[in-house]
């Protein structure tokens, strides 16, 4: 195999590769990134036996071929080398050499046979989103996204399509997100659910761009592909709970505010909030929402906002990066907080719509 490619071009792909392939691998293989000529170019696959991502460069090949060389090492050659320089890949015996300028490195690689392609299976559902606004909705979605729980079906994005429309859900336990988009697919097909694993949704966030998504989903995975790359992976193997039972419904006290202004002032009780615990007091009033926190160390902070209030005054403590966070999945410069009383969740949206939805549990004291 020889070819020569512009570093500008191979890098992205290089550095979205050497994130999945795996490091220390239980196979020596899943820590290489599967090179092959194709018709139009080069095509490049790395995996860690869980996702997989491939993508493709349109290039002039001299002598065509294929094989598995170590992921990261190759991005860390590339990595290095001139910006705007052109790199000569060739692979002569079982050694692959990579050359740019008076630079030359020398790589061992492992047969291209061995590398392990995920199986494609036939889809469930299929369909297309557009890849900004899936983007942003994972992005919101996942910022309730557990973290090595040990109820592992939480530490993901649970999946819904149906009625045109694609569903994004997560939760810890603590707090619940959830974000609706446009999903175009056929109108007689089942709905469908699934659990995104939390790396999968990580290198989603990361690879996903601008223009059209094609998706399809079976039962044990899923596969998007937009532009030349194609990422694959596998769901989780468990039942999500309803989340549909932790959202509150009935009669509210309600509070209308700027939602910068509301997060100005959760940054500043933020820098006295314990960093164990902490925890931000709300106190609904009729003109104002007032924020109090306190420390072990007996510091303590009061801050008032203008805000409108439609039922009756009370008070519920949270914990603070929560309510940040809730800012950031909002365009909106106006928030609606809904309220019950000191021991139910809070629930955040804005006065237009229910999408998206943030739900956050309170803190007893």
């Amino acid at each position: 195999m020889k070819l020569r490619v512009q570093k500008d071009e191979i890098l992205p792909l290089l550095a979205a590769m050497a994130n999945i392939a795996n490091r220390r691998p239980v196979q020596p293989i899943l820590s290489h990134l599967l090179l092959r000529s194709t018709g139009r170019g080069l095509q490049l696959v790395a995996s860690d036996g869980e996702i997989q991502l491939r993508g493709e460069l349109e290039l002039s090949v001299e002598e065509g071929g294929q094989t598995a060389i170590p992921a990261r090492k190759l991005y860390d050659i590339c990595r290095t080398l001139a910006d705007g320089s052109e790199i000569l890949l060739h692979k002569n015996g079982e050694r692959l050499t990579v050359r740019s300028g008076s630079a030359r490195f020398t790589l061992p690689t492992l047969p291209a046979q061995d590398f392990p392609i995920m199986e494609e299976r036939a889809a469930r559902i299929s369909g297309n989103c557009d890849g900004e606004d899936f983007q942003r909705a994972l992005a919101a979605a996942s910022t309730a996204m557990a973290h090595n729980d040990t109820r592992y079906f939480l530490n993901g994005v649970f999946v819904e399509i149906g009625e045109q429309k694609m569903r994004l859900v997560a939760t810890d336990g603590h707090r619940l997100a959830r974000v609706e988009i446009a999903f175009a697919h056929s109108s007689d097909a089942e709905p469908y659910h699934g659990i995104l694993p939390r790396k999968t949704v990580l290198e989603l966030l990361r690879i996903v761009g601008s223009g059209d998504i094609a998706w399809s989903f079976d039962e044990q995975g899923c596969r998007m592909q937009q532009g030349s790359q194609e990422f694959a992976s596998r769901l989780v193997d468990a039942n999500y709970p309803d989340y549909r039972r932790v959202i509150p419904v009935g009669q509210f006290t309600q509070c209308i505010i700027d939602r910068p202004t509301l997060k100005t002032a959760l940054q500043q009780i933020d820098v006295i909030a314990s960093d164990k615990n902490p925890v931000c007091t709300l106190h609904f009033q009729p003109e104002n929402l007032v924020l109090r926190s306190r420390n072990e160390e007996q510091e303590e902070g009061e801050i008032s906002v203008p805000a409108a209030l439609h039922g009756d005054a009370t008070e519920i403590a949270f914990n603070t990066r929560y309510l940040l966070d809730a800012q950031n999945i909002f365009a909106s410069d106006e928030l609606l907080i809904q309220v019950r009383d000191s021991a139910s969740s809070a629930l955040i949206r804005t006065q237009e719509s229910d999408n998206p939805l943030y739900i956050v549990m309170p803190i007893r004291l």
